[in-house]
């Protein structure tokens, strides 16, 4: 099945002429299922908080899709409109031809043709108050001589890029980068630890970019991400295949943490070859995507927020490994965008958000597949005088409800 689906995937790819942000005009233009294997109400969470992080945002902010745009106001009816159709429409083939009938199709797809799906999930460590054996590696909160700089405010002719520097007197510096924060002890004075860990915890926890920290003695805290050094992210495993550790199939989170486990001295130097280091900020609910709002196991995408709209509907179909197996089954679902990554770059990249606990952490660590990626949003004719599935007018709506 898994191999019959690969090759269903690079036939899809190789049979589009076209990447990056691909408009179609049909639900069968796609040759997709647009079946759903996850639950209803994981769905239904998931699309309100999308439309609670619309709901905070000004009325002036637009999100685009190509070259339509749309005001925070109707994002918030796009997705009550598609939570309407699920709800209403009796059988498959109604669905998908409402869904055809009342939203735009976006697929995104890889510059290569070849998307790549991963996975992330939200890690429970230990750690300790004070630092102590195996406890040696603090898990700072932000810098306070940590400064962004975005360069587009000074000239709108520079490109819109934010650079992470640090304040040296009157001058900005590029911030520290790993090896340093590690080893020099750079920012005693300058950043507090919220809890101290053991180091190859830590690395996970910041690929992940939340967790929870449990202490020995009771108690327990949620740290989220609150921001990078600025420093490009390097993939520890592709240095292990560099290196002749792995092959490109033997790469996982359990083997790299394994091989980790095993060869303390390669700890440190494997570490420090990924420059980007990650601060956190203690909070009460989560894990919190990049749009502050808590992510939905099965249901929250992380994707190139530069690139595809934020707290966007998507569907996807890629594979997703079995726990406790190498097998894997179809994952065919709709999602929202609800998060991004400092490895999330580009069209057709995608990491799925699975939740907290040991199978969260197996398919995390074990998905690596090809997959199609298409964004929904509702046509703006149905915007103003939504009908339900079953052809009933609804009543206009120009505010949020």
């Amino acid at each position: 099945m898994a191999a019959a689906f690969l090759l269903l995937c690079m036939l899809a790819m190789a049979a589009c002429t076209q990447t990056g942000f691909v408009a179609h005009d049909a639900p069968e233009d796609l040759n997709i299922s647009w079946e759903d294997d996850g639950t209803p109400d994981s769905l239904e969470t998931a699309v309100r908080h999308s439309i609670a992080y619309f709901r905070r945002l000004p009325p002036s902010h637009t999100v685009r899709f190509g070259k339509l745009a749309y005001t925070a106001v109707e994002m918030i009816r796009s997705h009550q409109l598609f939570l309407q159709l699920r709800r209403e429409a009796r059988v498959q083939d109604q669905f998908v031809r409402l869904l055809g009938e009342r939203f735009h199709l976006f697929e995104s797809i890889s510059e290569n043709g070849n998307n790549l799906f991963t996975g992330y999930f939200e890690p429970v460590i230990q750690g300790r108050k004070k630092s102590e054996p195996g406890f040696r590696a603090p898990l700072y909160e932000l810098p306070r001589n940590l400064v962004t700089v975005e360069l587009s405010r000074f000239n709108t002719s520079l490109p819109r890029q934010t650079l992470v520097g640090r304040l040296a007197g009157r001058t900005v510096l590029p911030f520290y980068s790993r090896k340093e924060i590690q080893e020099k002890a750079v920012l005693e004075g300058v950043a507090e630890p919220l809890a101290y860990v053991n180091e190859i915890d830590l690395f996970f926890l910041q690929i992940q970019g939340s967790g929870i920290v449990r202490f020995l003695y009771g108690g327990e805290i949620r740290v989220n991400y609150a921001a990078g050094n600025g420093h490009p992210y390097r993939s520890i495993g592709a240095e292990l295949i560099r290196q002749e550790v792995f092959s490109a199939e033997e790469v996982t989170m359990q083997s790299i943490r394994a091989y980790l486990n095993a060869n303390p001295e390669s700890v440190r130097p494997l570490l420090n070859s990924n420059p980007s280091y990650t601060f956190f900020r203690q909070v009460e609910n989560g894990p919190l995507g990049n749009i502050q709002v808590p992510l939905t196991p099965g249901r929250s995408l992380a994707l190139d927020h530069r690139l595809l709209p934020k707290g966007a509907l998507a569907y996807i179909e890629t594979e997703a490994t079995l726990f406790g197996d190498s097998a894997t089954r179809p994952f065919r679902r709709f999602m929202l965008v609800q998060d991004t990554g400092g490895v999330i770059r580009g069209h057709g990249r995608a990491d799925v958000f699975w939740g907290q606990g040991m199978k969260a952490e197996w398919a995390a660590g074990h998905m690596k597949h090809p997959g199609r990626l298409v964004l929904l949003v509702a046509k703006k004719a149905f915007l103003g005088n939504e009908r339900s599935a079953s052809g009933t007018a609804l009543p206009a709506r120009t505010t949020p409800q």
